[in-house]
């Protein structure tokens, strides 16, 4: 029982930290303010993870795995591919508020310092790229994609380069519509792997 409620403490102070980073941003994230989102001490915290920039890695991770979770939940769904694939690219492009995403610009711009920031967002994208890359092959053995199966992972990698581009554009842009951001990449995405037929 006492391991258990470790692991949902850990999970608790990982979950704030990554309310406190879209709230304020990595560059102002102090561990104080992450222990009084749960009313602990700093201290604790620490216990849980040793540093700062350890608790800041652990974090994304596991925000990205929630993302995950949500991408293979669409991916998994038992209908035609290509409608599949529209559903991952409306559902990772930002929308709403777009608070989610602050906290993978910040993650981006820290991997350019941290190396375990940087071998997570690799871990992570790798993840991505095998959750489109099984949506493709599918829809490839359906005819509903003629992209060549040897072509598959360079064409998925070029549409997560393009959908990360366009989404920092959105996020960062006063004119950029999400809708038009939408139908580029979808547009792109025909264009990648050879979609057998139109969009509804």
């Amino acid at each position: 029982m006492g391991r258990k409620r470790a692991e949902v403490r850990r999970e608790e102070i990982l979950a704030a930290t990554i309310d406190e980073i879209e709230a304020t941003g990595l560059r102002a994230l102090r561990v104080a303010d992450v222990a009084r989102r749960l009313d602990l001490s700093a201290s604790l915290v620490i216990y849980h993870f040793a540093t700062k920039e350890a608790l800041v890695a652990e974090a994304f991770a596991f925000a990205g795995e929630n993302d995950l979770d949500r991408a293979r939940a669409i991916a998994a769904a038992d209908r035609p591919a290509q409608e599949i694939l529209d559903d991952l690219l409306a559902w990772y492009l930002p929308s709403g508020s777009t608070r989610s995403w602050t906290i993978w610009m910040d993650a981006w711009s820290a991997a350019l310092f941290d190396e375990e920031i940087r071998a997570t967002l690799a871990r992570l994208d790798r993840a991505w790229q095998t959750v489109f890359a099984e949506v493709v092959r599918s829809g490839a053995g359906t005819g509903e994609f003629t992209v060549a199966p040897g072509d598959i992972a360079e064409a998925v990698t070029k549409i997560l380069a393009h959908l990360d581009g366009l989404s920092v554009r959105l996020m960062t842009s006063e004119t950029d519509s999400r809708a038009l951001m939408l139908d580029w990449v979808r547009d792109f995405a025909d264009s990648a792997l050879g979609r057998a037929r139109p969009r509804p």
